[in-house]
């Protein structure tokens, strides 16, 4: 299954989700997931936030290689599961074509810490991690009927 975590400028949000989920799914022997992010109005190429970079590598998460990408139309054919940052974004893909049952918003939102201080994104990290069994239950229960065939 191919997940897809998205928020707006790819370069905090959803490279942290992606990251912590792929090595939580990693850690129980989740091989099948492709995790990757994007960003609704993302430029192209840029690197993680440093304070992004700095929150992931003290939970044992390396940032460092990440660049930010834009979701193009070929990505959102290409995705079984969008998990967005907020629920404008969610409204995004589903006006875009998306179906509804293929977008989950983490956590019921998740605060951009863009242009905050440090204690910001540790924040919004932990409010990933905090997130993250409930998008994990979604996962293997609902999703898992939609995507059985996949």
């Amino acid at each position: 299954m191919k997940v897809n975590f998205v928020c707006t400028g790819n370069t905090c949000r959803s490279p942290m989700a992606a990251a912590i989920f792929k090595r939580r799914m990693l850690d129980i022997g989740r091989v099948d997931f492709i995790c990757d992010s994007s960003g609704l109005a993302a430029a192209e190429g840029h690197p993680a936030s440093a304070n992004a970079i700095q929150v992931c590598e003290e939970i044992g998460l390396d940032l460092s290689q990440h660049l930010s990408h834009r979701l193009r139309g070929k990505d959102m054919v290409k995705t079984n599961l969008f998990v967005v940052m907020e629920p404008i974004h969610q409204q995004i893909l589903v006006e875009a074509g998306i179906a509804p049952g293929q977008v989950y918003v983490l956590g019921g939102g998740i605060a951009d810490p863009f242009g905050k201080d440090i204690d910001a994104f540790r924040a919004c990290r932990d409010e990933i991690e905090a997130a993250m069994p409930a998008l994990e239950h979604f996962v293997r229960n609902e999703a898992a009927e939609a995507f059985k065939n996949i």
